[in-house]
């Protein structure tokens, strides 16, 4: 006998999806159903919630997203425009990779494709698909805060001048809540499109887009929403997605007339202990470039290297449509003056 473990490659149900997912160490909030569901609605796609399996063990699970342009099939693990940081494969720890990948990509679920665009969470160890014909796009950083430490500890780890807005906002009367229903949402989307505004872009998710999120998330519990008030009037608010073990920054806004009180320091601060009282073990601020990667550093995370993005297409035209398609993604962001 050679011993080579045959990999079974199969369609997982609905029903069957979050059990799977969670034996996964890697997985994120956005690998569960109601993400999907939530893509899917939000976007129009088909979902394939594929798995494999060896010696009657699930090795590995890969959501992915089908949609159509005219003759062409592509399929997305995300794909740009759809406000999702994380997805792509799962593997169980220990697994070799490159039998499990070789099942997938021959199975009838992957095996006609034009183009094909995913992430593969990568933090653990290297996941290389340049021999399965993929070229990589880029590597994603992100700031990780362990929230493992103590509350104190937390707190004198903060730079000093995060401290000091922190203190600041507190003084001046601003209060943080949670937010139980969906009344924020009209004041949200006002705020996120004042935000992007300063850079002359709409919002990189709709508004229809930030509802639906409330409304397959919020009966999951996998969403904290939390608003700085300022005295009855609320100034900012958060958006935080979370699986079990850890909560992410997916959005934030804030009213410019209110700026200058330091807001969103008192409400990540209070997401992070909020995080901490849940029992998570991570809040993943998601990305860490530009001004915003600069106010993320204050409260002290790490820089981690988490996901790499990979891409491939079988048609000569589709380099051309993803080119028309970026492009149109920058176009409806753009504001027009």
């Amino acid at each position: 006998m050679s011993g080579k473990r045959e990999i079974l490659i199969s369609m997982a149900g609905d029903e069957d999806w979050d059990d799977l997912v969670r034996r996964f160490p890697d997985r994120t909030v956005f690998h569960g159903l109601p993400w999907l569901t939530l893509l899917c609605e939000a976007h129009r796609l088909k979902r394939l919630l594929i798995r494999a399996d060896a010696d009657g063990q699930c090795v590995a699970v890969w959501p992915c997203l089908d949609l159509r342009r005219g003759p062409f099939r592509i399929v997305g693990s995300p794909l740009p425009g759809w406000s999702t940081a994380y997805l792509g494969p799962l593997f169980a720890p220990g697994v070799d990779l490159a039998p499990v990948l070789e099942a997938v990509f021959e199975s009838p679920f992957l095996r006609r494709w034009s183009y094909f665009r995913f992430r593969v969470i990568d933090e653990h160890r290297e996941i290389d698909l340049q021999p399965r014909g993929f070229s990589r796009l880029a590597r994603e950083e992100t700031y990780l805060l362990d929230l493992s430490a103590p509350e104190a500890a937390l707190w004198n780890n903060l730079k000093s001048e995060c401290r000091s807005r922190i203190r600041k906002a507190q003084r001046q009367g601003v209060e943080v809540r949670v937010e139980h229903d969906d009344q924020f949402l009209e004041d949200f989307w006002l705020m996120s499109c004042e935000v992007f505004a300063k850079s002359k872009l709409k919002p990189p998710f709709t508004r229809e887009f930030a509802r639906l999120l409330i409304d397959h998330l919020r009966p999951a519990e996998q969403v904290v929403v939390l608003s700085a008030f300022c005295k009855t009037r609320r100034i900012a608010t958060l958006i935080l997605p979370h699986n079990d073990h850890t909560m992410y920054y997916w959005a934030g806004g804030t009213f410019q007339e209110f700026r200058d009180l330091p807001s969103n320091n008192l409400l990540h601060w209070s997401a992070i202990l909020e995080a901490k009282r849940m029992g998570l073990a991570r809040y993943d601020f998601i990305s860490t470039v530009g001004g915003p990667g600069r106010f993320k550093k204050t409260f002290a995370p790490e820089a981690r290297f988490v996901a790499t993005h990979w891409e491939a297409s079988r048609h000569r035209l589709i380099g051309a449509l993803k080119d028309r398609y970026e492009g149109y993604l920058r176009s409806r962001r753009a504001l027009k003056v």
